[in-house]
């Protein structure tokens, strides 16, 4: 069976990124606003730039990126969310991949607070307005012309965000499948980083990961560990907790350590604790969690300023 996931693209990703937007100008030139011709002579600093400033989904096939659509603004409609590059090579068209590069994008807007999804499709292009108009998009009636081409009639869709809602689902799961998000999230996209703990495959290591359909938007992982108050005391340590950045402020980290903390008190677990980033200790405080005075220090492996915290599970 063929695996199929979409992601959030990083600084890492450029090259990847580079393949498939230009095979996409050379597949559908009619279909975009920049061309081949312009887009090859990028230079790899540039195409770096872009990964990590676009908010740019990749859909991947077997491990391979087949596919991309970005999320962002419309210089000519303020406050509006758009669907913009949308792509997938032919040998993945009909796998599903392309309802989820939308389903990501809109999950991007949602957050965003929009009510509303648009795109423009050109008419040269049939197939994919039909496609569109089958994930819940319908014509405005506004029609422009492509700014490189005016003979090239560009139609505005519009989804409306309610219809589709995909709710999280919070699953134990293997932490190499969390690898990619806490890579991502809490390494600033470093390839070379390698995010984990000897304790991972110790069968009391609870992995949790938050889904939102099958993409990972959230994740933590349970290690049996030593409480920082009461070594007596049954605690598991809380460590990579992540969150997809388009999808932070929607509880889904909080639906996460719920989720932890109903299956840890079933496991005779009665304590809770992290070394947090202080960037993070409003969140950690609005769940519940406590800091530990005088215990602030610099992280060993990030170099950024944490703070222990506990939370009872009593």
């Amino acid at each position: 069976m063929s695996v199929r996931s979409v992601r959030h693209a990083g600084v890492a990703d450029a090259a990847a990124l580079r393949a498939i937007r230009l095979e996409a100008l050379a597949d559908t030139p009619e279909a975009f606003g920049s061309t081949y011709a312009e887009t090859v002579t990028w230079s790899d600093e540039r195409w770096e730039q872009v990964a990590g400033e676009w908010n740019v989904y990749l859909a991947e096939l077997d491990g391979e990126v087949v596919g991309m659509a970005s999320g962002g603004r419309h210089d000519e409609h303020p406050g509006s969310c758009w669907l913009f590059g949308m792509y997938l090579t032919a040998r993945a068209r009909g796998s599903g991949l392309a309802a989820q590069l939308v389903d990501a994008v809109a999950q991007w807007a949602r957050a965003e607070g929009a009510a509303d999804l648009y795109l423009s499709v050109t008419d040269q292009v049939p197939r994919a307005r039909a496609f569109y108009e089958k994930v819940g998009f319908r014509p405005t009636g506004e029609v422009a012309s492509l700014h490189r081409d005016a003979a090239v009639a560009l139609v505005t869709m519009v989804r409306r965000l309610d219809r589709g809602v995909v709710p999280l689902s919070v699953v134990e799961a293997d932490p190499a499948r969390l690898e990619d998000l806490r890579r991502r999230v809490l390494r600033a996209g470093d390839a070379a980083a390698r995010i984990a703990d000897a304790r991972d495959d110790d069968p009391a290591t609870l992995h949790l990961a938050g889904l939102l359909g099958d993409r990972v938007v959230a994740s933590a992982s349970f290690y049996p560990s030593t409480s920082p108050l009461d070594p007596a005391r049954p605690s598991a340590q809380l460590r990579f907790m992540a969150t997809e950045p388009e999808c932070q402020g929607r509880g889904y980290g909080a639906a996460v350590l719920r989720a932890a903390e109903s299956i840890l008190v079933g496991r005779g677990v009665r304590e809770m604790w992290a070394n947090a980033r202080d960037t993070a200790l409003g969140f950690y405080r609005a769940t519940g969690w406590r800091t530990l005075p005088g215990s602030e220090h610099v992280s060993a492996e990030t170099r950024l300023p944490h703070t222990v915290i506990v939370k009872s599970l009593d």
